[in-house]
C-alpha cells in the first residue's frame, strides 16, 4: 500500500491495503493512481507490465497535455490505453462561465508548465500563472477550493466521470492505473469518490488524499522554482502563493464534499443520481477491489 518508487512516474501510489468502514481493505496491485506517464523509464514500463500487472491505462489529461506529453508505446505489450478527460477545452465553452473556465484553466497551465522543458508555449503559460499568482488579494486556497467545486456539477465531468467508473466495473484481470498531470486533483477527486463508493470512511479518505500530496512535495518545489526564482523581489510571498495552488489541502478535498453534500445532500445520492451508481454497480465495485483483512 502506498507510494510506488518509479524513476519517471511522479505521485504514484497504489490503493491496496485501505480500510473500509465494515472492515475489509482494497487489493493490492489492482487500483493505481499518477501522475503522468509520459516520462516513464524502461525500468518503470517493466514493473507495470510485471510486477503491478497493468492491463489498463486511464488518461484522464486534455487533449493539449496529451498532445504534448505523450504516453509510451506500451500497447503492444498488452496494455489498453483509454483517453477519458475530466475536463475538454473546446466542449467546456458553453459549460463554464468564462471565469470558471480561467480558474481551471490557469491551474492546469501550471501543471503543463512541470512536466514539460521551457519553450515558447510553456513560457506564454508560465506568464499567466505568474500574473494570476501576483495579482493583488489573489487567495490561492480560495481559488483552488472554487476549482474543487467546480467539478461537482458540469454535465461533461460527470459523463466522464461515469465512463470511468463504467471501465473499472468491466475489468477483466490485471489492475488498473489512471492519472492526470500531476495525479493530485483531477486524480483525487475520482479517487475520493471511488474509495467512498467502496466503503472508505471520509476522513480516511481525506488522510489518503493529505498522503498523496507529500508524495508530490518534489514536483511541487520544481515548480515553484521555475515559476519564481528565490531571490526575485517579493519571492517568498509569491512562491508561497503557488505553493498553496499545487500542494493538496485538506480543504481542497473537503471543499468538494461540500459541495456535493450542499446540492445533493449526501454522496451517496450523488453517486447514484449524478454518476448512476446503483446498489448493483456498487456490488461489482466491492467485489472487484475489496477483501477481507488478512489476520
Amino acid at each position: 500500500m502506498g507510494k510506488i518508487d518509479f524513476i519517471g512516474i511522479p505521485n504514484a501510489r497504489d490503493l491496496g491495503g485501505i480500510r473500509t468502514k465494515d472492515g475489509r481493505v482494497l487489493r493490492k496491485k489492482r487500483l493505481i493512481k499518477s501522475g503522468c506517464i509520459s516520462g516513464a523509464t524502461e525500468a518503470d514500463l517493466d514493473l507495470l507490465l510485471n510486477k503491478y500487472k497493468v492491463k489498463l491505462i486511464i488518461d484522464l489529461r486534455t487533449d493539449t497535455e496529451r498532445k504534448a506529453m505523450p504516453e509510451p508505446c506500451i500497447e503492444e505489450n498488452g496494455i489498453s490505453i483509454v483517453w477519458n478527460p475530466l475536463y475538454m477545452e473546446k466542449i467546456q465553452d458553453v459549460l463554464f462561465t468564462k471565469t470558471d473556465r480561467e480558474i481551471i484553466e490557469n491551474h492546469l497551465k501550471a501543471l503543463f508548465i512541470l512536466h514539460k522543458e521551457v519553450d515558447p508555449d510553456t513560457e506564454y503559460a508560465m506568464d499567466d500563472v505568474r500574473k494570476m499568482v501576483k495579482a493583488l488579494n489573489f487567495d490561492a486556497e480560495e481559488y483552488m477550493e472554487r476549482m474543487y467545486q467546480k467539478f461537482v456539477n458540469n454535465q461533461i465531468i460527470q459523463k466522464q466521470m461515469k465512463q470511468f467508473f463504467g471501465m473499472l466495473m468491466n475489468k477483466r484481470g490485471g489492475s488498473i492505473l489512471y492519472h492526470c498531470s500531476a495525479g493530485m486533483d483531477r486524480t483525487g477527486m475520482l479517487t475520493a469518490l471511488l474509495l467512498y463508493a467502496l466503503g472508505v470512511s471520509k476522513e480516511d479518505i481525506i488522510k489518503e488524499y493529505i498522503r498523496s500530496s507529500e508524495s508530490s512535495a518534489d514536483a511541487v518545489d520544481l515548480m515553484i522554482d521555475k515559476l519564481f526564482p528565490a531571490g526575485e523581489p517579493d519571492s517568498l510571498i509569491y512562491r508561497e502563493r503557488a505553493r498553496k495552488l499545487f500542494a493538496g489541502r485538506e480543504s481542497y478535498i473537503r471543499s468538494f464534499f461540500e459541495a456535493i453534500e450542499e446540492d445533493y445532500v449526501s454522496i451517496d445520492n450523488y453517486l447514484q443520481k449524478a454518476l448512476e451508481l446503483h446498489v448493483d454497480n456498487l456490488v461489482r465495485l466491492k467485489t472487484l477491489y475489496l477483501e477481507d483483512e488478512e489476520d
